[in-house]
């Protein structure tokens, strides 16, 4: 998991998780690349700070991650793996210029170095130079493999990903669907893909399409990421289909913290068009309250809607696992539905 609030009259759509500093999404990326040090750095780090000097005059815990990165690259300039830290942490610290400067330096030692090619990539464009990240994107993009991991290469999947979120920043939409599908292709479970597949086909006015590829990011990350719902909320009205606008409009009031509208919102459509996923809702606002009695009876009544809903299946395994409860048959959750 990494985005883009959009449309109604196309203005222009942004990331929804940005490469400002370094985004949830950049670490991700990084992290998959290879950059596993940064994370050790920042573990030690944590546990430094708790059980250091917390007086105020005491460095942050960023400072102390700085600090301890530029310390390793002084002692081994010319570890190539030091110095893209080195950039991640200056980017996390907000420092673009130094993070921009330690990218550069590797990629004078190795032009074809993905991870600083990713890095500055990301730095471009929370500076807002669309165009320079998208020429170094491009260049992983453009690299074909030929080993037996070429087929799901992160490398060239986060670049795919990048370029298409920079075409639809651009309102280049054909580029942004053929970026973002080709993400896809070689891993079909980034939901931020799909979030921007969706956004590009709605922009484009193919709401239907939009809505599927939207509600397949949502399968992925169905809590604590509002800006799908609001997407969701905005195609659905362009369809006439008002109770499912209802629906994402209830969602997105889950997803802002209203519990209490969302419930009464999704309540409200239980008997309706919009019936099995406002069930469904029911049961995350539930369980996001920790009362997993009533999230099990909505799981529930969903799947007996729908016997095919791997959704409700799902979440009715992992709550019946997790309080040590049995279905209401006493059998499986598909067996619930009969």
């Amino acid at each position: 998991m990494t985005t883009m609030t959009h449309h109604e009259a196309a203005p222009t759509p942004t990331p929804d998780r940005k490469p400002n500093g370094l985004s949830e999404k950049a670490l991700k990326r990084l992290v998959t690349l290879g950059c596993v040090l940064l994370v050790v750095l920042l573990a030690v780090f944590g546990v430094l700070y708790y059980f250091g000097q917390r007086g105020s005059g005491a460095p942050t815990l960023i400072d102390r991650q700085v600090s301890a990165a530029e310390n390793a690259v002084k002692a081994a300039p010319r570890d190539v793996g030091l110095r893209v830290q080195l950039a991640a942490v200056y980017q996390d610290a907000g420092r673009l210029d130094d993070a921009a400067a330690q990218f550069t330096e590797v990629l004078k030692a190795v032009p074809a170095n993905t991870p600083a090619l990713l890095g500055l990539g990301t730095v471009k464009m929370a500076q807002g130079d669309l165009d320079g990240a998208k020429g170094l994107f491009a260049k992983i993009a453009g690299t074909v493999k030929k080993d037996e991991f070429a087929g799901v290469d992160p490398e060239r999947e986060a670049a795919h990903y990048w370029l298409a979120t920079i075409a639809l920043k651009q309102q280049q939409l054909p580029t942004a669907i053929s970026e973002a599908t080709a993400a896809l292709k070689i891993d079909d479970s980034d939901a931020d893909a799909w979030f921007v597949l969706g956004q590009s086909q709605s922009a484009q006015g193919d709401d239907k399409t939009a809505v599927t590829n939207i509600s397949r990011a949502l399968a992925f990350v169905p809590t604590g990421w509002c800006e799908p719902y609001a997407a969701l909320q905005t195609s659905y009205s362009k369809l006439s289909k008002p109770e499912m606008a209802e629906y994402a409009g209830a969602m997105s009031d889950f997803c802002a913290g209203k519990t209490g509208s969302a419930e009464s919102r999704l309540e409200a459509l239980t008997s309706g068009p919009a019936a099995g996923p406002a069930m469904l809702g029911l049961g995350l606002a539930y369980e996001s309250t920790n009362d997993e009695t009533a999230a099990l009876a909505w799981y529930r009544k969903a799947l007996k809607a729908d016997p095919n809903n791997t959704a409700a299946q799902t979440a009715i395994g992992r709550l019946t696992a997790a309080t040590g409860t049995t279905g209401t048959a006493g059998t499986t959750p598909q067996a619930e539905a009969k």
